[in-house]
């Protein structure tokens, strides 16, 4: 990508972000929506703050031209908490693909035939990014199974099922009587 398009994607990066973050943090309820986006602390927040710093060390990946490791620290707990969730694996992964609109709205180039080039480079990027988080996402929800399965295997599994061995003693007690 040309340093004029990389400057651009720089000037507009807070905003894009901002947006970016919209993306994943807007799933959430209206009431956790407002927590996780204005609590900045990471011991209150944590949720919101695996998905601020991994969207952030991923845009700085995507926006320099530079060949570096799509897969960074922050952005592995970031996939790592989307591999806990309730949701499909495509909309997991989804955030990846609509950073590509997201800075469409927010650098509204009016003559784009000057960066072209940069942008169709910028979008490979996104794309080889989304295929590299797929990945990461599905080792996430096998290394989950694995736990569930050796789990179950061990006999802890009563444990995950949502109760203590006392309380669901109690409940057989209570059935029995």
């Amino acid at each position: 990508m040309g340093n004029e398009f990389e400057n651009l994607l720089n000037e507009k990066k807070k905003e894009i972000l901002s947006a970016w973050e919209d993306t994943i943090l807007g799933k959430f309820e209206k009431d956790a929506f407002i927590i996780f986006k204005q609590q900045k602390d990471q011991f209150a927040n944590p949720i919101g703050h695996k998905v601020r710093t991994g969207l952030e060390e991923l845009f700085n990946v995507l926006s320099e031209s530079s060949n570096r490791e799509v897969r960074t620290p922050n952005l592995e707990e970031l996939i790592k908490l989307r591999a806990v969730q309730d949701i499909s694996a495509s909309n997991a992964v989804s955030f990846v693909f609509q950073l590509k609109d997201i800075v469409r709205k927010e650098l509204q180039i009016k003559d784009m035939t000057n960066y072209y080039k940069d942008w169709l480079a910028f979008e490979a990027r996104i794309d080889a990014a989304a295929l590299a988080v797929f990945d990461m996402y599905m080792a996430s929800r096998e290394q989950l199974h694995k736990v569930r399965y050796t789990e179950l295997q061990a006999g802890r599994d009563i444990i995950t099922k949502g109760g203590c061995p006392s309380a669901l003693m109690r409940q057989e007690q209570n059935k029995k009587a």
